[in-house]
């Protein structure tokens, strides 16, 4: 399961800790494992993405 993010700041980021950094933008959406989403979260460098109903987009 993944939930959909949207990044707040352009920079290098991991998908997971030994995958090679890649360059995201400021709005750019991705699908990310709960864990790290939580992580970005929480510093302040992605919000969660939810669609018209304010519903949080989940991936299977």
């Amino acid at each position: 399961m993944k939930v959909l993010i949207e990044y707040n700041e352009t920079g290098l980021y991991r998908d997971n800790s030994w995958a090679t950094p890649s360059i995201r933008t400021k709005g750019q959406l991705q699908a990310v494992e709960p864990a790290l989403a939580a992580t970005l979260i929480k510093t302040h460098k992605a919000s969660l993405h939810k669609n018209e109903s304010g519903e949080i987009i989940i991936q299977r």
